[in-house]
Parts: C-alpha cells; sequence; structure tokens
C-alpha cells in the first residue's frame, strides 16, 4: 500500500462506528456502506469500533474465531471492493470468547488495503505530493467495560502520543496538524454540555456518575444534522488523553462512536470533541440517520478541516431490505436505563386505557 497523500490539495477521511453485525450479516449494513463510500470517495476509512456484536446470541453459538471471521469477511467486503485503504480501533464489543484482539487484528492484516499497524495506538501519517508529511491520524483503543465500568485511555497510551507528537516535531520542525479516533467518549464531553433541568426539552440524565443531572447541547452544536439521542456513555472519571492534546494544539478533534443515537461535535478549549452516529441496522440507532462522518482536511491548510455526515435518508437510491427488522432496532433501548424508562411508559399508557375503558364501560351501564 502506497503512502497516503493529499488528493488534488485535499484528503478526505470517511467515519464509520457501530457497525455491530454478527455472522449472518444484515445486507442493509452493507449496503448502506457501499453506497456511503461511493458517495464519499474517501481517501481513508476509519472504523471506530464494534464492528462485531460479539455479544450477540448467534456470536455465541458455536466457534467464536469463526463467526468472528465471517462477521468481519462481510462487512469489509465493501471496503474490499471500493479499495480505499482503511484502519481501525476496537470497541466494547468487539473482542469476545477465544475471538481476541489478536485474532482480529490478524484478519484485517489480510486485506492489502488495510493500513494499521497497532491496534492499542497508532498513528498514520498523510504527505503531500513532495513527501512532505502535512496531517497525522491517530487511533486510540479506549478499552472495555470491565465490571460494569468504562475507564480513560490508558496514560500509557498518552504517552505514546506525546512521544508521537515531539517526534514529529523534532523531524519536521513543527506540530503536525492531526486528528484522532478512538470508540469510547472521554469523560471531559460532559464539560461541553449544558447542565440543564429535567424537563428541558433535549435533557438527557447524565450516565453513571454524572447521572446527578440532566445535560443537554450548546446552542453552537445544534443544526439541521446535529441530534443528542441518549446520553454519554463515558468513563465515571477524566484521563490524561484531552489535556495532552491541548497541550500543543496538534490535534484538531477526538472523535468517537460508542452511542449511536449522537451525532454532533462540541468543543472543550481548543479541541472539538465529535460523536459519529451508528451505521448498523442490526443494533440499536437514529433510523434513517445511520451513517457516516466525512472529514477534509486541505494540503495548504492542514490546521483546520471540515466535516459533515452522510445518512441513509441521504442517498436517494439506498432501500430498506428488512425494514421490519430496522422498525424494530430503531425503537428499542439505548440501555437498560431506558429500557426501565420505556417500560414505565408503556406501563402507565396501559394502566390509562384501561382505567379509560373502565370508566367508558361504567358511564354506558
Amino acid at each position: 500500500m502506497n503512502k497516503l497523500k493529499f488528493n488534488n490539495g485535499r484528503f478526505r477521511i470517511l467515519q464509520l462506528s457501530d457497525i455491530q453485525e454478527i455472522a449472518n450479516t444484515n445486507p442493509d449494513t452493507i449496503n448502506l456502506t457501499r453506497e456511503i463510500i461511493a458517495v464519499a470517495q474517501p481517501d481513508l476509512i476509519v472504523l471506530t469500533g464494534d464492528q462485531i456484536k460479539g455479544y450477540g446470541v448467534t456470536m455465541q453459538k458455536g466457534d467464536a474465531k469463526t463467526n468472528a471471521a465471517l462477521t468481519l469477511n462481510n462487512i469489509l467486503a465493501p471496503i474490499k471492493e471500493s479499495g480505499v485503504p482503511f484502519t481501525a480501533v476496537f470497541g466494547n464489543h468487539d473482542v469476545f470468547g477465544d475471538a481476541d484482539a489478536d485474532f482480529q487484528w490478524n484478519i484485517y492484516k489480510l486485506y492489502d488495503n488495510f493500513l494499521g499497524e497497532n491496534y492499542d495506538f497508532d498513528c498514520l501519517p498523510v504527505y503531500d505530493e513532495y513527501d512532505n508529511m502535512k496531517f497525522c491520524v491517530y487511533c486510540f483503543d479506549s478499552g472495555l467495560k470491565i465490571k460494569g465500568k468504562y475507564f480513560p485511555v490508558k496514560d500509557e497510551l498518552v504517552n505514546n502520543y506525546k512521544a508521537k507528537r515531539d517526534s514529529l516535531y523534532n523531524e519536521n520542525g513543527k506540530y503536525i496538524p492531526s486528528l484522532a479516533f478512538q470508540h469510547i467518549p472521554p469523560a471531559d464531553i460532559y464539560d461541553c454540555f449544558d447542565k440543564v433541568s429535567k424537563n428541558t426539552k433535549g435533557a438527557y440524565q447524565g450516565a453513571n456518575s454524572f447521572k446527578e443531572n440532566y445535560f443537554a447541547l450548546p446552542s453552537y452544536a445544534k443544526n439541521d444534522r446535529s441530534f443528542m439521542g441518549e446520553n454519554a456513555a463515558s468513563p465515571d472519571e477524566k484521563g490524561t488523553q484531552v489535556e495532552a492534546f491541548k497541550e500543543k494544539g496538534d490535534v484538531l478533534g477526538l472523535f468517537f462512536g460508542h452511542d449511536h443515537n449522537n451525532s454532533f461535535v462540541v468543543k472543550n478549549g481548543n479541541l472539538d470533541l465529535g460523536y459519529t452516529q451508528g451505521l448498523g441496522f442490526n443494533i440499536y440507532g437514529p433510523g434513517k440517520n445511520r451513517g457516516g462522518r466525512v472529514f477534509d482536511i486541505y494540503e495548504n491548510t492542514p490546521d483546520k478541516y471540515e466535516t459533515f455526515t452522510i445518512t441513509a435518508n441521504d442517498l436517494e437510491s439506498f432501500r430498506l431490505e428488512r425494514p421490519v427488522k430496522e422498525f424494530i432496532y430503531t425503537h428499542s433501548p439505548s440501555s437498560i436505563s431506558e429500557g426501565v424508562k420505556l417500560a414505565k411508559k408503556v406501563l402507565t399508557a396501559a394502566g390509562i386505557a384501561t382505567a379509560t375503558a373502565l370508566a367508558v364501560k361504567y358511564i354506558i351501564k
């Protein structure tokens, strides 16, 4: 695979997240992936975790390695067909049974257009036509859920980033503008939200250590493409990653997935923190707002970038093959707590309906 380079002065990244597929892969997921790639025409694809629905019932049957290999080969087919270079990070649902990270990483490495070197921390340089490094793409492993908790990105990986950042400075005489990708959002994202009352439109109760408060998107982050459809399932505590990014200002933004119903960009000082919505149709998601996020970096101004999303709604040629399954998953709760809320609403509605029916029956009598 040749070096990543600017193409006519522009370098385009396509982020796809939360595919969450199984060996019996939903054709809607594959078709949407194929169509988004065709429209975006990216120079690099970054898969930001939960490519596999490792906890799925069918994935737990039989041999885990066989199921993982089948799933990966299915979801990577449109990326292979495109020939676009790609890399990946793991999410909290990818690794399961005997299908560990090393096994899955070796499957990725079988693809000629795969560029990943290490799954815990990686740096992909982007060059101009004269082989001068102009931009960098960092990838981080944001870890697993352990005993019901998420944890910040490990200090070891943050130190790896700092060492790489500084070595690039020594080699190039300047800090290299970059974007960073991982699966789980940092706890720092809660600093970017408006703290609001429970009854505020668009408010969501914080997760875990943030559950005492309700949060909403700040006005500057609201537009006709952004949406916040659930809380941020982040670690309880802040790590050192975000502050490390802000030290030199080389990392322009950190982007992630994990919470499928979120798609927006907020500011944490001079650093953008951004969600990309879920892509897969075999898991809960934002209806036909499932999709991917595009990033455009320009050779003459690599310290700036533009981003937008491409969704199923944007694609006139996209047609669902499994609309019933899409409807069910779109209306499924995003978590146990959301499921409890939904159940309460259903029971309340059922109670009201029953009471109304009895009252009508009494009046008629």
